[in-house]
């Protein structure tokens, strides 16, 4: 008897398990001997040569939150908008990101430290757009002090004592200050 198994992955796991699942289909799938012309199936198929059970392995990339996408879109478009115009924006740090987070339907506490609560916590090498970040300005025990909104490509917008900017997380003031990402989406 014939038995499937779906592996659901997301993010760089089900990424690497792409890319080897492609490697086997590409390379060791045409000199398989039991490689048949039979009708390709709809979705990722990786042939088992052992003497298990198993047959056939699904691989099946599945986003974490359906919907995320949307909203990551509606938080960088209000941050774009507000870059444009930063004279318009006359907040502090959290304020900001209440703000932004606000125009794109997602309602957030008020204070950092109670942003630093909200959603999960996730690495620097995890962060996606939209997701906040989070640094210690004072060396305060590991305490959020500032934060700000991730745009991609190491970059955050963030409201500083110099306004509203791009800042980069690798700038040789800000890198050593980071503490985490938190993401709500």
């Amino acid at each position: 008897m014939k038995t499937g198994y779906k592996m659901v992955a997301s993010g760089m796991l089900g990424g690497s398990v792409v890319a080897v699942a492609a490697v086997i289909l590409n390379i060791w799938g045409p000199f398989s001997s039991k490689h048949q012309s039979a009708p390709q199936p709809t979705e990722p198929v990786v042939k088992n040569t052992t003497t298990s059970p198993v047959s056939n392995v699904i691989i099946k990339l599945v986003p974490t939150k359906p919907g995320n996408m949307q909203k990551q879109n509606q938080v960088y478009a209000a941050v774009q908008e507000a870059l444009a115009n930063p004279s318009s924006i006359s907040l502090d740090a959290s304020g900001f990101v209440q703000y932004i987070f606000g125009k794109a339907g997602v309602q957030l506490p008020r204070t950092i430290a109670e942003q630093a609560q909200v959603g999960t916590m996730i690495a620097r090498s995890q962060l996606e757009t939209g997701d906040l970040v989070f640094y210690n300005l004072y060396g305060q025990n590991g305490t959020a002090t500032f934060d700000g909104i991730y745009i991609g490509n190491q970059q955050f917008a963030a409201v500083t004592s110099h306004g509203l900017m791009t800042v980069n997380m690798n700038d040789s003031y800000w890198s050593n200050k980071f503490l985490y990402g938190r993401r709500v989406l």
